[in-house]
C-alpha cells in the first residue's frame, strides 16, 4: 500500500504523527477529568457550557497569531515549546479543592486552549515542510487515522482512568504526555528547504488585491467559514442521540464517539485511490455525508445508528484528506502558517456558533428533525462548492500566488 511506504519514507512525519497521538491522548484525558470535576463540585451542566465557551474564544483572538509565527519562526522550536510551557497549565487543576477554586480551572482552560490555538496551524504547516509533495495525501490520511486513534483511545480510556484511579491522575498524564511529545518533536531533523524559506523575510500581512483576486483563497477560506456550521450540529447531536433518541446514558456516548474515530481510521485506508480529481471527491463525499445524516434520522435502533456515524465519519475524514492536500499543494509554503491560523480561526469560532445554536434549535426541533436538516446542509453546501471549484484551475493558481508578493 502506498500509504504503508510513505510512512517509512518519512521519518520526520512519524515524529510529528507519534507526537500528536500521545498529546491528542493526554489532551482527551484531562477533558473528560475537567468535566467531571466540574460537575461534581457545581452538579450544573452550565459549567462544563462555560468551559467550552472559553475554550472556542482563543481560536479566534490567537491563531492568526499562531500562523504568523509560523511563518516567522521555527515550527519545530515552537512546537516544542507550546508543550512545555502547557505542562504547569494542565497540572494547576490539582489545586482544585472547593468551588471558590473554580477560576483555576476557567483560566487553566483559556490558556491551554490558546496553545492550542498556536499550536494547530503551527503543527498544520510542518507537514507540507517535512514531507515530499507527491506523499501529501498519503500523510493527509494518516492525519485521518490520528484522529481516529484519539478519539478511540483517549476518551474511552480517559473514563476508565477518572473512574479507577481518580481524577488526579488524568492530569499528572496529560502532563507526562506533554513532556514526551515535546521529547518526540525535538528529534525532528529539520529540512534544509525549510530553513531556506526561514531565512527568507517575508511579509506577515496578505494583499486584499491577493486574496480578493485568488479564486483558490477565497474557495478555501468559504468551506472554512460554512463546513463548521453543519459539523458543530454534528457534535451536540452524536451525544443528544445517544441519551435522548436511543436512552443508552453514558455507555451509549462512548460507543459513539468510538464509532467516530473508528470511521476517521477507515477512512485512511483510501489514501491510494485518492490520486486525481481531488476537488471532485471532496464535492463527492461531502454529499455521502449528507446523506449519512438523512439516514440517520430515520435508523430504529443503536447498534444500525453506529453504523451510519461510521460511514459518516469515513466519507468525512476522506473528503477532509482530499481537500486539506489541495491546500497545502496551492497555498505557497511561505504563507501556510498564516493562511491556516485564519482558517482556524474562521472555522473555530463558526463551529462555537454553531454548537451553541444547535443548544437552542434542539429545544425547538427533535434530534432526528435537526439531523435531516443538518443532511439538506450538506448537500446544499455541495451545491456551492461545485460552482466554485468549476471556476478553479488549481495549476494556475499555485503559479500565480506564488509569483505575487503576498
Amino acid at each position: 500500500m502506498s500509504i504503508v511506504k510513505s510512512w517509512r519514507q518519512e521519518k520526520n512525519y512519524q515524529s510529528l504523527f507519534w507526537a500528536g497521538i500521545v498529546n491528542g491522548i493526554g489532551n482527551r484525558f484531562s477533558q473528560v477529568a475537567i468535566f467531571a470535576l466540574l460537575y461534581q463540585l457545581t452538579g450544573s451542566g452550565m459549567a462544563i457550557g462555560l468551559v467550552l465557551a472559553i475554550r472556542m474564544l482563543p481560536f479566534l483572538l490567537l491563531a492568526p497569531l499562531g500562523g504568523v509565527l509560523a511563518d516567522r519562526f521555527s515550527r519545530y522550536k515552537l512546537l516544542v515549546l507550546i508543550d512545555l510551557i502547557r505542562i504547569p497549565l494542565v497540572l494547576s487543576p490539582l489545586l482544585v479543592r472547593e468551588t471558590s477554586d473554580l477560576w483555576i480551572i476557567y483560566v487553566s482552560t483559556f490558556l491551554l486552549a490558546s496553545g492550542e490555538a498556536i499550536y494547530a496551524p503551527t503543527r498544520m504547516s510542518a507537514i507540507p515542510a517535512l514531507v515530499k509533495q507527491e506523499r501529501l495525501i498519503d500523510v493527509n490520511s494518516l492525519e485521518q487515522a490520528m484522529i481516529g486513534l484519539v478519539l478511540v483511545i483517549g476518551a474511552s480510556a480517559g473514563g476508565l482512568i477518572s473512574y479507577y484511579l481518580g481524577l488526579s491522575t488524568p492530569f499528572i498524564l496529560n502532563g507526562v504526555t506533554f513532556l514526551i511529545s515535546a521529547m518526540i518533536l525535538y528529534k525532528i531533523k529539520i529540512p534544509a528547504k525549510d530553513r531556506n524559506v526561514k531565512q527568507k523575510k517575508v511579509s506577515i500581512m496578505i494583499s486584499k488585491s491577493v486574496f480578493w483576486g485568488s479564486a483558490a483563497l477565497s474557495t478555501f477560506f468559504f468551506i472554512a467559514i460554512t463546513m463548521p456550521l453543519a459539523n458543530g450540529i454534528d457534535n451536540v447531536l452524536i451525544s443528544i442521540y445517544a441519551l435522548d433518541v436511543f436512552e443508552m446514558g453514558e455507555i451509549g456516548i462512548g460507543f459513539m464517539y468510538a464509532a467516530l474515530g473508528l470511521g476517521f481510521i477507515i477512512s485512511s485506508l483510501f489514501s491510494s485511490l485518492l490520486k486525481r480529481g481531488l476537488l471532485t471527491l471532496t464535492v463527492i463525499f461531502i454529499a455521502f455525508e449528507g446523506i449519512g445524516h438523512m439516514v440517520l434520522s430515520i435508523v430504529p435502533t443503536f447498534p444500525i445508528a453506529l453504523i451510519v456515524v461510521i460511514f459518516i465519519t469515513l466519507v468525512g475524514g476522506i473528503s477532509n484528506i482530499c481537500i486539506d492536500t489541495v491546500m497545502m499543494k496551492v497555498i505557497p509554503r511561505s504563507k501556510q502558517g498564516t493562511l491556516f491560523g485564519l482558517m482556524q480561526a474562521i472555522s473555530n469560532t463558526a463551529l462555537g456558533l454553531s454548537m451553541a445554536s444547535a443548544g437552542f434549535l434542539i429545544e425547538l426541533v427533535s434530534p432526528r428533525e435537526l439531523s435531516l436538516f443538518v443532511g439538506f446542509a450538506y448537500i446544499i453546501f455541495t451545491v456551492f462548492y461545485s460552482v466554485l471549484f468549476s471556476r478553479l484551475n488549481l495549476v494556475t493558481e499555485k503559479r500565480v500566488l506564488l509569483r505575487k508578493e503576498m
